[in-house]
């Protein structure tokens, strides 16, 4: 006699996955609330450098000056050791490989500018600005049933 077990379509499974993860990211975004608070950086008048650099790339989002940039980077740095280091710090931000760091200083001296989903992480983990939660417009299955 053979056993058989009754499982969900590839779809079926797929929706309750999404479901899951769905679920996980509203317990992270509740749990962002209660992060530590961190003071301003002290001396840095934040504005005289606008609000482009705040904004996303469909309302006008211009790179930061390196001014906020080494500023905000260094208070982070400073405040998280573990993340002291521009190796670690960049791969934090999503740049990986052995020019990660040399990109960190490149962004700090002004060198060379932020790139916008870079940044935009940065802001977000720096609970600056919200993480955008892009909405669904419909799930599609990935093959026939």
């Amino acid at each position: 006699m053979a056993i058989t077990i009754d499982l969900p379509d590839i779809n079926e499974q797929r929706l309750l996955l999404l479901r899951d993860a769905a679920e996980r990211g509203y317990e992270v975004l509740r749990s962002n609330l209660d992060a530590p608070h961190y003071g301003a950086v002290p001396d840095l008048d934040v504005n005289a450098f606008g609000d482009k650099h705040m904004r996303t790339e469909s309302e006008g989002w211009e790179a930061p000056v390196p001014q906020l940039v080494n500023a905000w980077f260094t208070q982070f740095q400073a405040t998280f050791p573990d993340y002291a280091s521009e190796s670690k710090f960049a791969a934090l931000l999503g740049l990986h490989g052995k020019q990660g760091d040399r990109r960190i200083r490149a962004f700090k001296s002004g060198d060379a500018p932020v790139p916008y989903g870079i940044w935009r992480q940065f802001l977000v983990i720096t609970g600056r600005v919200s993480q955008e939660i892009i909405p669904v417009m419909g799930i599609f299955d990935m093959k026939p049933e």
